[in-house]
C-alpha cells in the first residue's frame, strides 16, 4: 500500500512539474510547489516501505517529516494566492505545523500529557480554521475574482482533508470503531485526495496566478513587493489594518 501510494504521489509530482514548465515565469513558481508537496508524500511514503520492509521499523516519524514538507509548500502557496501578511502567513504556520507535531508527540505520552496534547491539537485546529475563514477571507474579498476564486477552493479543500484526518484518528484512537490498517488506509486517501486536488487546481489557474506573482512572491512569508504591485491588496494582515481615508472623507 505504502509504494503504490508513493508511485502515484511522484507520478502526480512528475506531471505537475511537467505542466509547471508550460506556465509563464511567475505562475510557474506555484506549479512547482504543488510538485514539491506531492513529492514529498511520494518520497516518504517510499521511505516508510522499505524502512519497514527491510527493517520493520515504525515509520511515524518519517511520515510527520513529509507532512512537514508537504504543509509548508501548501500554506506558502495559499498565503501568497490570499495576499495575506508576514504576521497570519507564520500564524498558520503555527497551527498546521503546531497540529502535526503535537499530534506525533501524543502518541508517546499518556495521562495528563496526552489530554493536554489532544486539546492542543483541536486548539491547533480551531486556530487554522479561524484564520482561513476569518482574516483570509477577508483579506481574499478585496482580490481579483480569479484570485479570490482559486484561495475558496484550496481553502474548502484544505478544510475538508483536515476533517477527514480529525474524523478517521477519532474513529480509531477514539472510539475503536476501525482497526490500523482501514486507518492508515482512509488516511492515505485522504492524503491523496489534497494532493492531487490541490495539485490539479492550482496548475489549472494560470490567471489567478498570474495576478498572483504580480503582487507578491512566493518566499516572501506573505509580504507582498510593495504598493505598486496588485494595487497594494496583499500583505494585509487582516487583523489591525489600518481604515481606509477615503472612507472617512467628507
Amino acid at each position: 500500500m505504502l509504494a503504490v501510494s508513493s508511485a502515484v504521489l511522484l507520478a502526480a509530482a512528475a506531471a505537475f512539474g511537467g505542466y509547471a514548465r508550460s506556465l509563464p515565469s511567475g505562475p510557474h513558481r506555484y506549479g512547482y510547489a504543488a510538485a514539491v508537496a506531492a513529492s514529498a508524500m511520494g518520497l516518504a511514503y517510499l521511505l516508510m516501505a522499505i524502512v519497514s520492509g527491510l527493517f520493520g521499523a515504525e515509520t511515524d516519524v518519517l511520515r510527520f517529516v513529509g507532512y512537514t514538507a508537504m504543509w509548508t509548500a501548501i500554506i506558502l502557496v495559499v498565503c501568497a494566492i490570499a495576499g495575506v501578511g508576514r504576521r497570519l502567513t507564520l500564524l498558520l504556520f503555527a497551527a498546521v505545523l503546531g497540529r502535526v507535531w503535537i499530534t506525533l508527540g501524543s502518541w508517546f505520552v499518556d495521562g495528563a500529557l496526552a489530554l493536554l496534547a489532544t486539546l492542543g491539537t483541536f486548539a491547533a485546529l480551531g486556530l487554522g480554521l479561524y484564520l482561513l475563514f476569518g482574516p483570509f477571507s477577508r483579506a481574499a474579498e478585496a482580490l481579483e475574482s480569479e484570485r479570490r476564486l482559486l484561495f475558496t477552493k484550496l481553502k474548502y479543500l484544505i478544510v475538508l482533508s483536515w476533517v477527514g484526518l480529525v474524523a478517521t484518528g477519532l474513529l480509531s484512537e477514539g472510539v475503536g470503531l476501525v482497526d490500523g490498517f482501514v486507518s492508515q488506509l482512509v488516511v492515505i486517501y485522504v492524503e491523496i485526495v489534497l494532493l492531487l486536488g490541490f495539485g490539479g487546481i492550482v496548475v489549472r489557474s494560470q490567471r489567478a496566478l498570474a495576478q498572483t506573482a504580480e503582487a507578491t512572491r512566493l518566499l516572501s512569508l506573505g509580504t507582498d513587493r510593495g504598493p505598486d504591485h496588485g494595487g497594494g491588496q496583499g500583505g494585509s494582515d487582516g487583523l489591525n489594518s489600518p481604515p481606509d481615508p477615503a472612507e472617512h472623507a467628507d
